[in-house]
């Protein structure tokens, strides 16, 4: 302990070597409340000026979280949980301009509808793609259960479905009372350093923020609401399972995060653990069950915001023997075991820190930057500041350790869907709570249901009816971005111009797909469509590298059996330039035989992968069974695709997809159909001939009568390594043998025409179909559906796992029955009731929801849009997802109930089953 006491001595010490200290700082308050902290340096040239605004996100509520951040980028700001800040770095002859428009935040926000929804759109994408996203998945449901009463205070609290409830008046009216009641100088700090005088950063400051607002009256500062206390201290550990089909079967990720401490307490607890040579993650490392690959692989960190503060350690572990579980009872049990913060290392920790904030106090931006984050978090404006070392060494190693030790943290472990249900038990068992996507969010759990139900509506029937207009408005307003006309040609072309966005697709459809050299070449035009996407992929490359492309442009490839896609992804600004390249690629590119064998070996590689998914072999027999060839040779799974040919094969079909008459174009994103545009068009793709021998070869997958039928089939089961043959050796040196593959089974069922508006409510009805199949199979089982396309107009429901293939017949049968009787119920009751309220019925509304989410997810980007556009143009019908949508949104009860009595049948007509599943 003596040496303790002396280090303390030489700490103490040590401040008065700093080159700024406490001193120097100058504190100003004006009248109108805002605080000016100003250090004036002359070893620097530069005058650094930074923003604080009191109206981070910690202080948004569940009605309106998302808002606070609309309002900072609206006014250009960065915001943060704490503060909504500004920082501006200027020569001293710049530093009243640089105030002055700092100053303009205190004005009163203008903006034009346009712009509002704008900004509105993109953030509500922005919360809506972090929400469906593995790592929405995990902030949010690790940060709505580490602070509970007020999880929508936390960066992923917000509910995207805050946007859609409000008007674009309504939410005016809300970032109004922000600005009013947030964005005011009682609220603010202003930093300023560098190579001005206090006399003149002052007056400055008075002259331009000064008469920013008058003082703050009592009844705004009431209503104003707190930032609740995230800090408590937790009897017992809790511990949750974090699963999800995204994260890798191979490694498990383990969260520990401790509320208990103070900030002091957490920045040194965390100090000490993240040291690379710490006795925390050295014992860590050496424990062969948690299988820690590194040092860095062990993160300890602290979190502070204001009023709450965390602690956070986490690994990654890979796989072992033993479960994910037994990995997480290990990293706890040796994370708080006693004495994990010994005295020496506490030392040399505190020595580290003291060097780094004497490099920070001679550094006079370091240092303001840091006092203002220190301020964010604290109420005493930075006079602890400067003594925040001396109050770390002030903590005793017993009193630490003690604290630690008795702390109870919230434990989450992360690990891949398929590796917890081997281990579902084994969790239930230890206490841990499961977390999916389904319950991640705060706004997703039962619960908030009250809270969320009482927010969801704004005034009595304007929300119902906003919402039951909401599909025609999407409608319209898409119909509306609608241009199409024709090149000189005939290449079709389809414009979907979207205002505002800055980015664009260009995807091009190429008749004809697999279908084309079906007969004797299965696979060739995917070789083709591939080996264009490259020759095109390169040219782009080289002009991003030359500076002709300001951004890089990405090219995709698709080969269906009745046409192909080739998409170019690239920014508005480099469309034009996009749209060159791609037409002189396809006039004067060339296959070299390199290209094309590499291609032809990656599609082998990637079919023989596929041939060996039980699933899809019985598809291939469900092929064959209703087929005849030469389209059954798209399903020949016991066959090379593409077979082995000789490139002047390959180089003679070339020109067979190079046939303009074949061509259709589809533009979407930030491309506006103009003059110059139709130059363009004409210029390029306008050129583009006809080759006469095959202009009226349409290949196309006929529908057929489907057969009632069952079938069995023997099914191929493949095992895959990453271990090249040359180290293999004669692996496997013992086989076990087996005839329980739990085999999966698959149903083919009848549907409407795929380009009818009664295939989007067939579709609909198969997804809450799934959904019901999916809660009475066993938890091991997956129910898969596939609704009927272009390559094949029947739906297939694929059901994994099959003990028993009566059992899933069962299932099936009494979900279909089911579900025909919840739809002759709510056609009873809306006759009974003889009007059909605005709010849709439960049934409807989910019938709804799963068609949207399945069949528009991809109107989220240009390319999703142009695929879908595609997709609708094949079938002669551009438009079709809009008219899909709004039958889907209008439909009734009766409409869903005639065509799930025309195609939902008790028993599925074919029926594929593995010889192995039992009956």
């Amino acid at each position: 302990m003596k040496r303790f006491i002396i280090f303390l001595t030489v700490l103490f010490w040590s401040f008065s070597l700093f080159a700024f200290n406490r001193s120097h700082i100058r504190i100003f308050t004006l009248e109108n409340g805002l605080t000016l902290y100003f250090l004036q340096d002359t070893t620097t040239a530069a005058v650094r000026m930074e923003l604080n605004i009191d109206a981070g996100t910690s202080y948004q509520n569940h009605k309106n979280a998302g808002l606070f951040t609309l309002y900072a980028r609206l006014r250009g700001l960065e915001i943060t949980p704490d503060v909504v800040k500004s920082e501006k770095t200027v020569a001293p002859a710049q530093v009243e301009r640089a105030l002055m428009e700092l100053a303009d935040n205190f004005k009163s926000l203008s903006v034009s509808d346009k712009k509002l929804r704008e900004e509105l759109s993109l953030l509500r994408t922005s919360y809506s793609d972090f929400s469906a996203s593995p790592a929405g998945l995990i902030n949010g449901a690790i940060d709505s259960r580490v602070f509970p009463e007020n999880p929508w205070q936390c960066e992923s609290g917000v509910n995207p479905a805050v946007f859609n409830q409000k008007t674009i008046s309504e939410i005016r009216t809300e970032l109004n009372e922000i600005q009013n009641l947030y964005y005011v100088p009682q609220r603010s700090s202003l930093y300023i350093s560098g190579n001005i005088t206090d006399s003149s950063a002052l007056a400055l400051t008075e002259k331009h923020f000064g008469k920013a607002h008058e003082i703050f009256s009592a009844a705004q500062a009431s209503a104003l609401p707190s930032v609740q206390s995230g800090t408590q201290n937790r009897t017992q550990t809790e511990k949750y399972v974090i699963t999800d089909d995204e994260l890798s079967p191979e490694l498990t990720q383990i969260v520990l995060q401790y509320t208990d401490f103070s900030q002091d307490e957490a920045d040194l607890i965390a100090a000490v653990f993240n040291n690379p040579e710490s006795e925390f993650k050295r014992l860590l490392i050496k424990q062969k069950n948690l299988a820690i690959r590194a040092p860095d692989y062990i993160d300890a960190s602290s979190a502070q915001q204001k009023n709450s503060s965390r602690l956070i350690i986490q690994t990654l572990c890979e796989k072992t023997k033993v479960s994910p579980l037994t990995q997480g009872e290990l990293f706890l049990q040796m994370a708080t075991e006693k004495n994990r913060l010994p005295q020496q290392e506490l030392e040399s920790i505190l020595k580290k820190l003291n060097s780094g904030f004497t490099s920070v106090t001679d550094n006079s931006t370091l240092l303001m930057k840091n006092l203002a984050v220190f301020n964010q978090t604290n109420k005493d404006f930075g006079e602890n500041l400067f003594n925040k070392n001396q109050r770390l060494a002030a903590i005793m190693p017993d009193y630490i350790n003690t604290r630690f030790e008795n702390a109870k943290p919230v434990m989450f472990v992360l690990c891949n869907t398929a590796v917890y249900a081997k281990y579902a038990k084994d969790f239930s068992k230890a206490g841990y709570k499961r977390v999916t996507s389904k319950n991640s969010f705060w706004y997703r759990q039962s619960q908030y249901a009250n809270l969320n139900a009482k927010s969801s509506r704004t005034k009595t029937g304007e929300a119902e009816m906003d919402m039951a207009a909401s599909a025609l408005r999407f409608i319209e307003e898409n119909k509306a971005q609608f241009s199409e006309f024709s090149l000189q040609n005939n290449i079709p072309v389809t414009v979907k111009y979207t205002p505002g966005s800055k980015t664009a697709s260009i995807s091009l459809s190429i008749e004809g797909g697999e279908l084309l050299f079906a007969e004797k070449d299965a696979g060739l035009s995917s070789i083709l469509v591939n080996s264009l996407a490259s020759i095109i992929q390169w040219q782009l490359d080289a002009l991003t590298q030359t500076g002709v492309l300001k951004s890089d442009a990405s090219v995709n490839a698709w080969t269906g059996s009745q046409y192909s896609l080739l998409t170019i992804n690239c920014t508005a600004e480099d469309a034009p330039a996009c749209i060159e390249c791609a037409a002189a690629s396809i006039i004067f590119g060339d296959i070299t035989p390199a290209l094309a064998d590499g291609i032809s070996y990656d599609l082998r590689t990637q079919w023989r992968i596929k041939t060996g998914s039980p699933d899809f072999q019985l598809l291939c027999e469900a092929v064959r069974t209703i087929y005849s060839k030469p389209f059954t040779n798209l399903y020949a799974d016991k066959k090379d695709k593409p077979v082995q040919m000789d490139f002047t094969d390959i180089a003679a079909a070339y020109p067979l997809i190079l046939d303009c008459s074949r061509f259709g174009l589809v533009l979407t994103g930030g491309i506006q159909q103009n003059d110059s545009l139709h130059a363009l068009l004409e210029n390029t793709f306008g050129t583009l001939g006809s080759v006469k021998a095959t202009e009226n070869i349409k290949q196309k997958v006929e529908k057929k009568p489907l057969p009632s039928k069952i079938k069995k089939l023997q099914l191929r089961h493949r095992f895959f390594t990453d271990i090249s043959a040359d180290k293999a050796g004669p692996r496997p040196a013992v086989l076990i043998p087996t005839t329980d593959f739990s085999d999966p089974l698959l149903y083919i069922l009848e549907g409407p025409d795929i380009s009818s508006t009664d295939c989007a409510l067939f579709n609909a009805l198969l997804y809450e179909l799934k959904e019901r199949m999916q809660k009475k199979v066993s938890t091991e089982q997956t129910v898969k559906i596939t609704v009927p396309d272009s390559d094949l107009p029947y739906c297939q429901i694929t059901v994994t796992k099959i003990k028993h293939t009566a059992v899933t017949d069962r299932i099936y049968t009494e979900c279909v029955q089911q579900l025909m009787a919840d739809l002759e119920n709510l056609i009873s009751r809306n006759r009974q009731e003889e009007a059909i309220d605005l709010e849709k019925d439960e049934l409807l509304a989910r019938l709804e929801n799963h068609w949207i989410l399945h069949e528009l997810d991809k109107t989220s980007d240009n390319q999703g849009t142009a695929v879908l556009i595609q997709k609708g143009k094949a079938l002669g019908n551009p438009l079709l997802y809009l008219d899909m949508y709004k039958a889907v949104s209008s439909a009734t009860a009766e409409d869903f109930y005639l065509v799930a009595k025309a195609y939902l049948p008790e028993t599925p007509a074919l029926r594929i089953y593995s010889v192995d599943s039992k009956k």
